[in-house]
């Protein structure tokens, strides 16, 4: 499958260079632009699977646009910044959870670190997903909840009579626990 990569880079030696390893290590579909402003823009109107910045930028030096684009995408991000810059940009980007590669770039440097954003990438979304699982397993929860007293105070049913008379709702009409309550609920809610 066809990996989608934004990067960000002026144009010359360091710009190909990166797109020439890229194309070498796989199926990778390159985007670039060479400031930091239509990077956030393209990064905006799309997804991608890698986000790529050869710092400096035209616009910019690039740490901030690399803060901005990580807090807002599970996609891997990485920054390249020359070697006796990276002390003092490494510990912002890094809370910032941009991996951080210091230049000049050797290819094996950037195939771990594309590498690495990748499995990053996976345990983001496989996070993600399970707080959104348990999210909605809460919000069900809190559904129960509020329409077992709804029960109790509108048809003087005890707590207990209550939860299994939504348990029963549930086994009976084949639904969740959570739908047969929100169901209640909305009978109620007038």
């Amino acid at each position: 499958m066809m990996k989608r990569v934004l990067l960000l880079s002026k144009k010359g030696k360091g710009k190909n260079t990166l797109i020439a390893y890229l194309l070498e290590m796989g199926d990778y579909q390159v985007t670039s632009t060479q400031s930091g402003e239509n990077g956030r823009k393209l990064f905006l109107a799309d997804e991608y699977d890698l986000i790529l910045i050869n710092t400096p930028l035209e616009d910019e030096f690039g740490d901030e646009t690399a803060a901005v684009v990580s807090s807002r995408t599970a996609s891997g991000v990485i920054i390249f910044i020359k070697n006796s810059q990276v002390d003092s940009v490494s510990e912002k980007m890094e809370k910032a959870g941009v991996m951080v590669v210091g230049k000049p770039l050797v290819k094996g440097m950037l195939v771990q670190a594309v590498n690495f954003a990748q499995v990053v990438k996976q345990r983001i979304i496989t996070l993600q997903r399970e707080n959104e699982r348990l999210a909605g397993r809460l919000d069900a929860v809190k559904a129960v909840n509020k329409a077992k007293w709804v029960l109790v105070k509108y048809l003087n049913m005890s707590e207990e009579q209550a939860h299994k008379y939504i348990e029963r709702q549930a086994m009976e009409r084949r639904m969740s626990k959570g739908e047969v309550a929100r169901r209640i609920l909305k009978t109620y809610r007038n």
